[in-house]
């Protein structure tokens, strides 16, 4: 019988962490932002910061779902990256170097400041498309609400796309409620906030 747990990430996970991430994130922008990158490239690009200690999406901030087979086979199938709002500008600055030194545009991507100190921030989350409906998104939530609460915070927050309503539906049901609005690479994006 296959069983999904939660764990910390690992620098050797970087690789699907960063395949799933990218799939939480408007891909269509980044490849309009730097004409000729592939998908495969902007995993690449992303798998980096990954691996990296000290950026946004390092496997330090990162909390996995692992789908363990009967045979011992492990697949990570789910991944939630999250950190101190507090941290936020000093753990964006290597990626932004990244991006300006690679792409041609990437202004609306640094513009915006997705949160500030006092809130435990969801950055990115994202769950295999062959396993959604299975409560791994609520598994990843539940994992990182608990990082967040061992830090000391006790609001935890995120950022949605207005035009994603079935996510909205999901941090709704999970206790978010919104709490203001921010533009983010041409989409408007719903700023929600939890208490733990």
């Amino acid at each position: 019988m296959e069983k999904i747990t939660v764990r910390d990430a690992r620098r050797e996970d970087a690789a699907d962490i960063a395949g799933l991430l990218v799939m939480a994130w408007p891909v269509e922008d980044f490849l309009r932002m730097q004409p000729g990158l592939t998908l495969d490239g902007l995993v690449g690009f992303i798998r980096t910061f990954v691996e990296a200690e000290d950026t946004l999406y390092s496997y330090r901030y990162t909390v996995v779902a692992v789908l363990k087979s009967d045979d011992g086979d492990e697949r990570i199938v789910g991944a939630m990256n999250g950190y101190d709002g507090a941290e936020y500008e000093t753990l964006k600055r290597p990626v932004m170097e990244a991006i300006a030194a690679s792409f041609e545009s990437g202004d609306d991507f640094g513009r915006v400041k997705e949160t500030d100190a006092g809130e435990f921030y969801l950055d990115s989350a994202a769950v295999d498309p062959e396993m959604r409906s299975k409560g791994i998104g609520s598994m990843l939530f539940d994992a990182m609400t608990e990082r967040a609460v061992r830090q000391g915070f006790d609001t935890v927050g995120l950022i949605v796309d207005e035009d994603k309503p079935r996510a909205e539906a999901l941090y709704l049901r999970l206790g978010y409620k919104t709490v203001g609005c921010k533009d983010f690479m041409g989409h408007r994006m719903l700023h929600m906030q939890k208490k733990i």
